[in-house]
């Protein structure tokens, strides 16, 4: 016999059944379009090489190639380090706390925990401060699902020499966006030959790419930095 209960049972499942395949097919198509990109990218990047054989944009050809070193270095250093990610984070975090008194810092602090961030309260250094926001960032979800997608199709990026190419276009695009909008972060990152990895992070640091300058008071600052947690 087939009840009411036994109807809305079945469309409820079929609701559902449908909300899934919808995701499911959203995801494939953005997968696609998002490679298809990739390998735009990768393919436009290698056409750029044929600039090596005119005199006109020798200098094109250059810069390609030495974004190409600094891709492969960024990768040692990712290789090396283990922690990349975190350090890249904790150098962004210290511009905004470098040279902070210690009761600016304990402000801040009390802010950042007014405004919902989760981190260890008690008397700080602008060091220690800094590594509680990074670890605050690290544990935010949205984060941690930004980066960890980036950093997995790095490691699958090589399979063919267009997707490979595609990142290093994708990187050196963003590390060329930084330079015009934060040069300070930009050129920290480069001295620890990280600059070609901010594409990993510049989903989360973007949140502030509106600053046209360092926030200067300790409210400005706070919400600068809780952009960034959340």
């Amino acid at each position: 016999m087939i009840t009411n209960s036994t109807i809305i049972t079945k469309m409820q499942a079929d609701s559902l059944l449908g909300v899934r395949l919808e995701k499911a097919l959203n995801g494939v198509r953005n997968t696609v379009l998002e490679q298809t990109s990739r390998i735009q990218l990768g393919v436009t990047r290698l056409v750029y090489y044929t600039s090596c054989f005119t005199d006109n944009y020798r200098d094109v050809c250059t810069g390609q190639k030495n974004e190409d070193v600094r891709f492969l270095e960024a990768l040692v250093q990712l290789a090396k380090q283990g922690n990349v990610v975190t350090g890249m984070l904790e150098i962004y975090v210290n511009q905004f706390l470098r040279g902070l008194t210690p009761d600016r810092i304990r402000r801040i602090e009390a802010l950042l925990i007014r405004k919902g961030a989760n981190i260890a309260s008690g008397s700080m250094t602008n060091q220690g401060l800094a590594y509680a926001i990074v670890l605050a960032i690290c544990s935010s979800f949205g984060a941690r699902v930004a980066i960890d997608t980036k950093l997995a199709k790095i490691s699958v990026a090589a399979v063919t020499i267009v997707s490979y190419y595609g990142y290093v276009q994708e990187a050196a695009d963003a590390a060329n966006r930084l330079k015009q909008r934060n040069s300070p972060y930009y050129y920290a990152l480069y001295s620890e030959k990280l600059e070609m990895l901010y594409f990993v992070i510049e989903p989360i640091i973007s949140k502030n790419a509106y600053l046209l300058s360092s926030p200067s008071s300790d409210e400005q600052i706070a919400d600068a930095i809780m952009r960034i947690i959340r």
